[in-house]
C-alpha cells in the first residue's frame, strides 16, 4: 500500500505504483580522460569518456494508475499543442 502523492488517497493492497516524472532539467556532463575501464581477455585498459548533454529529472512522484493516466493525457495534449505552433 502507498498514499498517490497526487491525490493524496491510500492504495488498495496489491494496486501498482507508478513513478511519474514532474519535472526535467538539462544537464551537461564534461568529457573525462582515461575514465572507463574496458575488458579485451585478461587485461584492462582505460578508455575516455565523451561526456554529453542531455536531461536529468528534477522532480518524480508517485501515483496511483488513475492519477498516471490523467498525467500522460495531459502530457500528451501539451505535446500535440506544442507540434502545432
Amino acid at each position: 500500500m502507498y498514499r498517490c502523492e497526487l491525490c493524496n488517497r491510500v492504495s488498495r493492497p496489491g494496486d501498482r505504483a507508478i513513478k511519474v516524472v514532474l519535472e526535467r532539467r538539462p544537464a551537461e556532463y564534461p568529457s573525462r580522460s582515461k575514465a572507463q575501464r574496458a575488458r579485451s581477455g585478461r587485461r584492462s585498459k582505460f578508455q575516455d569518456d565523451p561526456g554529453g548533454a542531455g536531461y536529468e529529472i528534477a522532480k518524480e512522484v508517485i501515483v496511483c494508475m488513475t492519477c498516471a493516466q490523467e498525467h500522460q493525457a495531459k502530457e500528451a495534449a501539451r505535446e500535440a499543442e506544442s507540434m502545432d505552433l
